[in-house]
């Protein structure tokens, strides 16, 4: 048996543990998914731990995506170009690092028939999870404006500008995406906004519950990728990091808390 491993604070939220246990059983491997809170401090001695022989590896979440390569012996070429690593996995003697959140962004946008190639793209935040999904659209061909609660901090990969925070509109927009960790704990980073059922609304925050801004947007008629899908495909693309072989989605997909 080898351990797999969630590394960040907070993590008790998480729902990855269900889901890849449900992955492991389902392809008879040995194998377990844990949650291992880790501060900033203790950083360097989790890293250590998952060296050892019996981990395969971890997923990386807050607030370490974009602090964690140094302690790597490498990093693959996406996470390299997005600044955010969010899968840890062995390579020989090597712990290696690289980022499923670009291609679990992109593959739950496709499962749900969203295009950005063209449209104009509002994101709201500027953290690791961000980066991934601006790397992500830029290269499907969207345009991106960025809206953060801390000023001055926007991921690098757009050039289309930024709005101030809070938004107060989302006129001009054809698809807007959550990356901040509003809709944790029931907020809705665009309270009070008015959203068109012509928008497509992608909220990446995932919760056993819908979030106020998923439940809100289908009331509206819009199109709406929930968390749970982009935690469902990145989860694959990391299985496949850590075991090798392809990850039973359908398996994973049914251990998820509901339909998505």
């Amino acid at each position: 048996m080898a351990d797999v491993y969630l590394i960040g604070d907070p993590v008790a939220h998480s729902l990855s543990p269900e889901m890849q246990n449900a992955a492991f059983a389902a392809m008879g491997l040995p194998h377990r998914y844990s949650l291992m809170p880790v501060r900033d401090a203790q950083l360097a001695e989790a890293v250590r731990l998952i060296r050892e022989p019996s981990s395969l590896g971890a997923n990386v979440t807050i607030p370490h995506k974009e602090r964690i390569a140094r302690l790597l012996d490498g990093v693959d070429e996406t996470a390299q170009r997005i600044g955010a690593v969010n899968t840890l996995f062995k390579r020989g003697s090597e712990l290696r690092g690289d980022n499923t959140d670009a291609g679990g962004f992109g593959d739950a946008l496709a499962e749900k028939g969203v295009e950005v190639r063209g449209r104009r793209v509002l994101l709201l935040g500027a953290g690791g999870a961000a980066k991934a999904c601006v790397h992500a659209l830029v290269l499907g061909g969207a345009r991106v404006v960025i809206s953060n609660r801390t000023p001055g901090r926007a991921p690098v990969h757009t050039s289309e500008g930024t709005l101030p925070w809070p938004v107060r509109s989302v006129a001009g927009h054809d698809v807007v995406v959550n990356t901040t960790s509003l809709g944790m704990h029931g907020e809705d980073p665009l309270e009070g906004v008015d959203l068109p059922s012509t928008l497509k609304v992608v909220d990446i925050v995932a919760t056993a519950e819908a979030t106020p801004l998923i439940r809100r947007a289908k009331a509206s008629g819009c199109i709406t990728v929930d968390g749970l899908l982009m935690l469902l495909h990145q989860g694959a693309r990391a299985f496949r990091l850590w075991t090798g072989v392809d990850a039973p989605v359908p398996a994973m997909r049914a251990a998820l808390p509901r339909e998505v």
